[in-house]
């Protein structure tokens, strides 16, 4: 803040009015401070901003529609949910994590210069699966003290079930998102040293050159350094792998479909042939007439005249 009062005083050049002084006292904002008591700041970490609407109608499901909520936006993805109930609010600030649109939601109660403090959105709930455990480590001490490295544990979850893969632990910790995603840790049990690794449950968008969480992948390019490795965090850090990077899911590659592949050369419906479905890509054939002739009731013209037409999917059974 008084970087920001320097700068102003700098930049402009101000007359007497301007230079004077006012004096506020907490008797001035006694209303305001009651309201603000009663109320949590949320701050969503992404580059996509967040829609008004879409931000009030789900923290309204997903915190179970408390009495009397109220939400104000205070600026691009940061907003005050009034909350009247003390209970209320510290079931949901200790709840979580609050994923909307693959953005985290990170939480903190209201306090005197909570505007002014560039850490108070800096901790927030993740769901933490840890594998390559022993089967015999498979306990909640053991995910305790492994969970360590995070900021806090709060909760640690035994599956009954395994998988493929093995059996894993489910641990809910306090992590530092200003901090990259922790990808494992090492463990040394009789002399022998292991590496656990992690994957995150309905992990929001990270970078996947930096490891931050809602951190540009453009930004990070810019400003890393030319012996720095890229690619060091992945998709295999999530879950099942469920959602690519933000990024680079459009440029991401795609199998082929396995629908059939139909064009329409000299008149005729034609199937294309099979090495053009494996490569995936389209081509293009010269038109020469307006109707197709085919069985396919779908098909009944062509557009107005052109010199090339694209292949097109119909996908005939």
């Amino acid at each position: 803040m008084a970087e920001e009062l320097s700068e102003i005083l700098q930049k402009f050049a101000l007359n007497n009015q301007e230079c004077s002084i006012t004096d506020l006292d907490a008797g001035d904002a006694s209303i305001s401070r009651q309201e603000c008591q009663t109320s949590l700041l949320g701050k969503i970490r992404g580059d996509k901003i967040a829609n008004f609407t879409g931000v009030k109608n789900f923290v309204a499901n997903a915190w179970g529609y408390p009495k009397d909520l109220k939400v104000t936006e205070l600026g691009p993805n940061f907003f005050q949910f009034g909350i009247k109930g003390e209970e209320t609010r510290e079931r949901i600030v200790n709840g979580g994590p609050w994923i909307l649109d693959n953005q985290i939601l990170v939480l903190s109660k209201w306090y005197g210069g909570i505007e002014d403090d560039p850490n108070v959105f800096r901790i927030a709930p993740l769901w933490v699966q840890m594998w390559s455990l022993p089967i015999h480590c498979i306990s909640k001490e053991v995910g305790k003290k492994v969970g360590a490295v995070f900021r806090a544990v709060r909760e640690v979850v035994i599956p009954q079930n395994g998988g493929k893969e093995g059996k894993h632990l489910k641990v809910l910790v306090i992590a530092d998102i200003f901090q990259p995603l922790l990808r494992g840790t090492t463990v040394k049990m009789n002399g022998l040293m292991r590496w656990i690794k992690f994957k995150y449950e309905r992990c929001p968008n990270f970078c996947y050159t930096c490891g931050l969480i809602g951190h540009s992948e453009k930004v990070t390019k810019m400003t890393m350094g030319s012996d720095q490795q890229e690619n060091q965090y992945g998709p295999w850090l999530r879950v099942n792998n469920v959602k690519f990077s933000p990024q680079k899911e459009n440029n991401s590659y795609r199998s082929p479909s396995k629908r059939q592949y139909w064009g329409v050369e000299n008149g005729e419906l034609v199937k294309i042939e099979s090495k053009w479905q494996e490569e995936g890509r389209d081509s293009t054939i010269p038109r020469e007439k307006e109707k197709v002739e085919g069985s396919n009731k779908e098909v009944n013209k062509l557009k107005d005249k052109m010199d090339y037409i694209n292949y097109k999917k119909i996908g005939l059974q």
